[in-house]
């Protein structure tokens, strides 16, 4: 049986949306949520462990064990491994795909160093090639977001298998 999630994004209010997730068993949760930061961050996440093929962070875990509160707390970060590295990037990429442009090879090199603060090494995926597949998959996201109508669902796939 596949690992498939289904992550439905509703669009209520300017300022909040409705995140649900089902896994291949049916099983799930919904919660309504500030859309200004954790919209964006979420889908940073999945551009991420999609782009980089993830099994073990944040949406590879949601599709097969736990619920969002608990793995949202500090970020995923306490569990450490793959889920506490992607959680740095994730952060990291978020502020940094606020801004118009930036190099991404300047970039890789900085989280390179914020990295081996925690005595972590890049990932081998953590490349400026990927960043720049990151920015396009997230422009993508934005743009299909910016496009739902206010009481309707963006819907994605992840398959962590």
């Amino acid at each position: 049986m596949s690992a498939l999630l289904t992550l439905r994004f509703t669009r209520i209010s300017p300022d909040r949306h409705r995140f649900e997730y089902r896994r291949a068993d049916g099983t799930g949760e919904a919660i309504e949520m500030e859309t200004r930061s954790l919209l964006t961050h979420d889908l940073v996440h999945y551009a991420v462990e999609s782009e980089a093929g993830l099994k073990g962070s944040f949406y590879g875990i949601l599709a097969k064990i736990g619920g969002y509160q608990e793995l949202s707390v500090n970020g995923g970060a306490a569990l450490g491994g793959e889920i506490a590295i992607t959680e740095r990037i994730v952060g990291a990429l978020q502020g940094a795909l606020a801004r118009d442009e930036f190099d991404e090879a300047a970039f890789q090199s900085e989280v390179a160093d914020y990295l081996s603060l925690f005595d972590d090494p890049p990932p081998r995926w953590f490349t400026p090639v990927f960043v720049a597949a990151v920015r396009e998959r997230m422009r993508q996201l934005n743009g299909r977001w910016k496009a739902t109508p206010f009481g309707e669902t963006m819907e994605l796939e992840f398959r962590p298998d």
